[in-house]
């Protein structure tokens, strides 16, 4: 019996039970008695279902992660176990837990680089006794509890109106200051108020004396 695998496939071989060995792309003629297990080796994506994790100050955050994977020993991915997908997303939640659970809940978000690394060495071992290769981890979300997410936003709200009443008082001082500086000029200098007097008077009125004629 001939087979045909495509350049995505791996093809792991057994003869009445036994493993035989790997089979790669092309055509191959297999014998009737013998079983041919096809392994996709194309790299694949895994978007876990959002986990809620305990920090290390004792918050629940919900995390979102995608990990970026392929097969790279199809031998291994068949034999080792019966459903390496699951084992693998198994895996990556431990890591997840694990890289979470050190950090505090304020410290998870800007962290999200350091949480992803942790969780791509955490996850290696495992992965590599299923014949998986983890290329990449990427923390997608991070969300707090609603009450934490409140507190957030007041918190936001009260720092933009103190800044805004920090600028009012900033303006409210210049303007004092000017006052305060007119103020002295015109009484080391009288004549000044009276140059101002002339400069605010829309019209000069002279008054000459009469001709004789």
């Amino acid at each position: 019996m001939k087979r045909t695998l495509y350049p995505w496939e791996r093809g792991v071989r057994f003869d009445r039970g036994v493993l035989v060995g790997e089979l790669g792309p092309g055509r191959h003629r297999v014998p009737m008695r013998s079983v041919l297990t096809r392994v996709d080796v194309r790299s694949r994506t895994m978007t876990p279902a959002a986990q809620e994790v305990p920090t290390a100050d004792g918050v629940l955050v919900r995390v979102t992660v995608v990990v970026r994977w392929a097969v790279t020993s199809p031998t291994k991915y068949v034999m080792e176990s019966a459903e390496p997908e699951s084992d693998l997303y198994t895996a990556v939640q431990l890591a997840l837990r694990a890289a979470v659970v050190t950090r505090a809940h304020s410290a998870v978000d800007p962290e999200r680089d350091a949480v992803a690394a942790e969780m791509l060495a955490g996850v290696a071992t495992r992965a590599e006794e299923l014949g998986i290769t983890v290329s990449e981890v990427a923390v997608r979300d991070v969300v707090m509890p609603g009450e934490l997410r409140r507190a957030a936003l007041a918190e936001l709200v009260a720092a933009s109106e103190g800044r805004a009443a920090l600028e009012r008082a900033r303006g409210e001082t210049a303007a004092l200051r000017s006052l305060l500086n007119a103020a002295r000029l015109a009484e080391e200098h009288p004549a000044l108020l009276e140059l101002r007097a002339l400069q605010a008077a829309s019209t000069v009125v002279v008054d000459r004396p009469a001709r004789k004629s």
